[in-house]
């Protein structure tokens, strides 16, 4: 079954590529069992602190109970936090591990060597981005499963009311719950919608990961020095936790959650369109699409907001683009590694 997978697969990332199993065995010498075991303990332990931990914020720390209406939704409320944790994670360590490729190479005395053979330095990037996906597979698989989770429950929500609940979400929004919209038409288009939304939150935290190896690769490629490869990691690290937080605290404001700054809930408020572009912003920068697998989110979302319920349409778009976006990117990282002059 592996074997059929990895066919599907280009010919950079697959594990029998000599650059890709070269490229894993410079990063990963096999540990002992103990020390695997170590690993996995620690993983485990880590998991159930970040667990406690997001129970610790959907209490108060303890100050007040959940508010959440039943259990599926108090899981969220606890898991919510961890799986942000866990994604700016896999940011972090996208970014930071693809920035000092050629700086590595160079200090090796490899590089040279990569350039002058065929497609060397361009397999060999593309391969290392590769690989970033196999060394994240854990903590994607978690993401994954997560999700997987709560859109069964949110599929399962769906029936509630015999069966009517999405027509009651899409009551009062627009465009779907004007007048002029027949039920019929508004529940079609809300099933699409919901499956498009679905879709594209299974993919976020995929393409963001590929977008954010893809530009620290191209990054990588403008310095050759170790220090100068630590100063853009350094620069591209902070950006992304930046990007990241901004998004979370915009997000929650246009989403009508539990904000920080208040002027920011206003200042939302008294402009529609740029509350539609800051739900967009925090949902696919911010918690990658975790809110919209909250049917609770999902409702103020396409409630309060005016054409909120086409949110999920430009975060499948939005989620494509990374994809696209970081793939070409590869390609332009590779282009400029392959020219002597360049590097």
């Amino acid at each position: 079954m592996l074997q059929r997978l990895y066919a599907q697969l280009p010919d950079f990332a697959r594990p029998d590529n000599p650059v890709m199993r070269y490229v894993m065995l410079q990063g990963d010498r096999r540990p002992s069992r103990r020390t695997r075991l170590l690993r996995a303990g620690a993983g485990f332990l880590a998991l159930i602190v970040l667990i406690l931990f997001g129970w610790q914020l959907a209490t108060n720390f303890g100050a007040t109970p959940m508010t959440a209406p039943n259990l599926w939704d108090q899981a969220f409320a606890v898991l919510y936090w961890p799986l942000v944790i866990i994604q700016v994670i896999t940011g972090v360590f996208a970014i930071g591990s693809t920035t000092g490729v050629v700086a590595n190479e160079v200090q090796q005395g490899t590089w040279d060597t990569l350039k002058v053979t065929t497609d060397g330095a361009t397999m060999s990037l593309k391969s290392r981005w590769a690989a970033v996906f196999y060394r994240l597979r854990v903590l994607l698989f978690l993401l994954l499963a997560a999700r997987i989770f709560f859109i069964l429950v949110a599929l399962h929500d769906l029936t509630a009311f015999q069966g009517n609940y999405l027509n009651i979400l899409l009551s009062g929004t627009t465009p779907l719950g004007l007048p002029q919209v027949s039920t019929e038409a508004s529940v079609l288009a809300g099933i699409l919608i919901t499956a498009m939304m679905m879709t594209a939150c299974l993919l976020a935290p995929f393409t963001a990961v590929a977008l954010d190896a893809a530009i620290g690769m191209w990054a990588g490629t403008y310095s050759r020095g170790r220090f100068t490869a630590f100063l853009g990691q350094l620069g591209l690290l902070v950006g992304r936790v930046l990007i990241t937080g901004l998004a979370l605290q915009v997000g929650a404001a246009a989403l009508t959650l539990a904000s920080l700054a208040p002027s920011l809930s206003l200042t939302l408020d008294n402009h529609p369109v740029l509350a539609w572009f800051a739900a967009l912003f925090g949902i696919s920068e911010g918690d990658m699409g975790l809110s919209l697998l909250n049917l609770q989110k999902v409702q103020a979302l396409w409630a309060n907001r005016q054409y909120g319920v086409l949110v999920g349409i430009a975060f499948l778009g939005y989620t494509l683009a990374q994809a696209a976006l970081a793939n070409q990117i590869v390609k332009w990282a590779g282009r400029r590694a392959a020219r002597a002059d360049s590097l």
